[in-house]
C-alpha cells in the first residue's frame, strides 16, 4: 500500500498533524497501535488533569468546551480528542504496530503487523512518554513486594490502607502523591534524588502558565527567578518540611536535562500536613526493605516508580542515526524534520505546555510537506 503521509501515533499530536495536512488538501492516514485515539492518556491514573489551561490545551477546531472547566480531566480530554478525530474525518487505522522505518528509493518503507506501506514522508507522533521506565535497582529481581510504574497504575484508591513508597519527584510524581493522600494510603514516603521545581497551578486566579507564556522573550535567568519567586510566594521554604532547594531553575534544568517543571496540585498541602514523607533516593532493594541512600530502611507494601519515561524511538528509527543517547530525535531548536520526508511531532518539551506546542508545530510540519510537494517532480 502507497500513502501520500503516514502518521504514527493518534493522541493529541498525530491528529494536530493530519488536521493541518487535510487544510492543505494532502491526504494522511495514522497508524495507532491500540483500539482507539487518546491511547497514552486512557492508560494513565483516572484522577489526571490537565496541568495547562482549557484554551491552551486544544487543537485547532473544535476547541475544548467551556463545560470542561479550566483545569480539564483526563475523561474530559479523552472525549474531546475523540469528537476532534470524528468530526475531522481523520483516516486511523488502529490495532497497527510499527516495527520498524526505513529508506526506499524516495519513499519511506513502514514496516508493520499488517503488513509494509509505502509513504512519501513519515510523522512520528508517538511522544516523550511512550514507554515507562524503572531503574534497575540492585536486589530487584528478589523484591519481594510490587513494583509498579505510576503509568501502570489506574486507580490511585488501590493503594488505599497501603504503606507506599513512590521514588521521583519529577510532575508525574508530585502529580501522583497528592492523588495518593486523598485516596488514604496509610504512609507514604516520597524518594527524592534531585530536587524538584514545583510551581502552583495558578496564583490568585492566574494560571502561571500565562506568567510563563509572557516571560518567553525573557532570558533564561530572569524566567527562572520569575519561577522561583512564584513557588517561593506559592509554598514557603519546603526545606523544613524535608524537601531541599533545586540548584537549577526549571528552565536551566528543561534545557540541560530533558526534565520539566512540576505543577502543585495538592501535593504541598500533603507535605505541610505530614501525610507526605520526604526521603533519600533508594540505594537498592533487600527482600521486602528499600535501603536509602542514607542507610534508611523502608518496609512498603508497594513501590510506585515515577521515575520517568522512554521514547522507544530507538527500536523504530535508531539505525537511521537520528535518535540521540536519551532516545530524543536530533531536531534543531524549533524544527522538526532531522531529513528530509521524515518528521517529528511532539518532541520538543515547553514549560509553556506540551499541548500548545502541538497545533504549532502541525502547521510547520503541513508547511513543509506541501512545500516538498509543489516542487516535488513526481507523478
Amino acid at each position: 500500500m502507497t500513502a501520500d503521509v503516514v502518521i504514527i501515533g493518534a493522541g493529541s499530536a498525530g491528529l494536530a498533524a493530519a488536521a493541518a495536512l487535510q487544510r492543505r488538501g494532502i491526504d494522511a492516514i495514522i497508524l495507532e497501535q491500540g483500539p482507539e485515539v487518546a491511547m497514552s492518556w486512557r492508560s494513565r491514573h483516572d484522577r489526571l488533569r490537565l496541568n495547562t489551561t482549557r484554551r491552551t490545551s486544544g487543537l485547532r477546531q473544535p476547541r475544548i468546551p467551556r463545560e470542561a472547566g479550566r483545569w480539564v480531566s483526563r475523561d474530559g480530554y479523552i472525549t474531546y480528542l475523540e469528537r476532534f478525530a470524528s468530526r475531522q474525518g481523520i483516516q486511523i487505522r488502529f490495532n497497527t504496530t510499527v516495527h520498524g522505518i526505513d529508506r526506499a528509493d524516495d519513499d519511506w518503507q513502514i514496516a508493520t503487523d499488517a503488513g509494509t506501506l509505502l509513504a512519501s514522508d513519515v510523522v512520528v507522533a508517538t511522544g516523550l512518554d511512550r514507554v515507562g521506565w524503572i531503574p534497575d535497582w540492585i536486589g530487584r529481581s528478589g523484591f519481594a513486594k510490587p513494583v509498579v510504574h505510576v503509568a501502570d497504575l489506574p486507580h490511585a484508591a488501590d493503594l488505599r490502607g497501603q504503606r507506599v513508597l513512590l521514588a521521583g519527584a519529577g510532575n508525574s510524581g508530585i502529580d501522583i502523591a497528592a492523588h495518593l493522600v486523598d485516596a488514604g494510603v496509610a504512609r507514604l514516603w516520597l524518594s527524592v534524588r534531585t530536587p524538584p521545581n514545583i510551581v502552583p497551578a495558578e496564583i490568585h486566579r492566574v494560571p502561571l502558565q500565562a506568567v510563563a507564556l509572557a516571560a518567553r522573550p525573557l532570558p533564561e535567568r530572569l524566567r527562572d527567578a520569575i519561577a522561583q519567586l512564584a513557588s517561593l510566594y506559592a509554598f514557603g521554604d519546603l526545606r523544613r518540611f524535608g524537601l531541599p532547594t533545586p540548584a537549577d531553575g526549571p528552565y536551566r534544568r528543561l534545557r540541560t536535562t530533558g526534565v520539566t517543571i512540576a505543577v502543585d496540585q495538592g501535593f504541598v498541602a500533603g507535605l505541610k500536613a505530614g501525610r507526605v514523607h520526604a526521603v533519600a533516593e533508594i540505594d537498592h532493594l533487600d527482600g521486602i526493605d528499600v535501603v536509602l541512600s542514607d542507610g534508611t530502611r523502608l518496609q512498603p507494601d508497594t513501590l510506585v516508580a515515577a521515575t520517568g519515561h522512554r521514547t522507544g524511538l530507538q527500536t523504530m528509527v535508531g539505525h537511521l542515526g537520528i535518535v540521540d543517547d536519551r532516545g530524543f530525535p536530533r531536531l534543531p531548536r524549533h524544527r522538526t524534520s532531522p531529513v528530509p520526508g521524515m518528521h517529528f511531532i511532539g518532541f520538543h518539551p515547553a514549560i509553556e505546555g506540551n499541548l500548545r506546542q502541538h497545533p504549532i508545530e502541525a502547521r510547520r510540519i503541513a508547511r513543509d510537506i506541501g512545500h516538498r510537494y509543489r516542487h516535488s517532480t513526481r507523478t
